[in-house]
């Protein structure tokens, strides 16, 4: 499509740039403007999905040329530019939310990796688990075990307990062996990610991450030590946030929610 054309609503919009081959692979979460080279051109950050199995990167576009690109660990969720400090010059940093991690990246290079901090563990699964390493049972005798957990507990299943439930029989085993001797961990993931100016509404005031959860919980992270300042908790996984205010004075933070829902935070 030429950028003269009409886009069949009536000749409202046009096509600033269109590539079919540029191979983005992306969602809006994904995707930022930020002057990340402090001469006042805004340049294009996004988190590229690749193949959703490999291939993930981030990547910089000045204009439409492709400036940089680095590999991203884990599919990324969400990312931000935002200022970490008062620095000169006044460049933003990168944050790019994977999995449960946020990766910072300041002048393009990888500079700090946040995690989320670990879940509650089911007693249960955990001292079955530890029958399974001391030889007591079975790995048909730990399905049936677990599914009964899964059924009747309050704590949710580790992804472990969850992996070993979908596997055929033939591959119990193995799996059994593979991870009988390591700890047990439940982790969340990050679903979505924004910014909160810390104590100035400045353009390039310094700013803290604001991160929700699958565990339906709200973080709000200091942009220098990367603790938690803040936590908030929601009835329902946050899908979508805005921001406004600030940490220091006052702030609001609007969230739609996984089970229909939006809900206003308030300092």
């Amino acid at each position: 499509m030429s950028s003269g054309e009409s886009c069949g609503d009536g000749g409202k919009w046009l096509e600033a740039h269109y590539d079919p081959v540029a191979g983005l692979f992306s969602f809006s979460s994904c995707v930022d403007l930020a002057d990340l080279s402090g001469d006042g051109e805004s340049r294009l950050v996004v988190g590229d999905l690749g193949t959703g199995g490999g291939g993930m990167k981030l990547k910089v576009y000045r204009g439409t040329a492709l400036m940089s690109e680095s590999s991203l660990l884990d599919l990324p969720s969400g990312l931000v530019a935002f200022f970490m400090d008062l620095h000169e010059p006044r460049i933003p940093a990168v944050a790019v939310a994977s999995g449960p991690c946020v990766y910072v990246y300041k002048n393009l290079r990888p500079y700090f990796k946040f995690t989320l901090p670990g879940l509650q563990v089911n007693t249960l699964e955990q001292d079955v688990w530890r029958q399974v390493r001391e030889g007591h049972i079975d790995p048909l005798t730990l399905k049936e075990m677990l599914e009964s957990i899964r059924k009747t507990a309050d704590v949710p299943l580790s992804v472990r307990s969850l992996r070993f439930l979908s596997l055929d029989t033939n591959d119990m085993d193995d799996f059994v062996q593979l991870h009988k001797q390591q700890p047990i961990r439940r982790q969340t993931v990050i679903t979505c990610i924004g910014t909160l100016k810390k104590s100035t509404a400045d353009e390039d005031g310094v700013s803290c991450l604001v991160i929700g959860t699958e565990n339906c919980d709200i973080f709000v992270l200091d942009p220098e030590a990367f603790i938690i300042l803040c936590t908030m908790s929601l009835p329902s996984p946050p899908t979508m946030m805005d921001v406004t205010g600030q940490f220091d004075v006052e702030f609001r933070i609007t969230v739609v929610c996984r089970n229909g829902n939006i809900y206003i935070l308030r300092r």
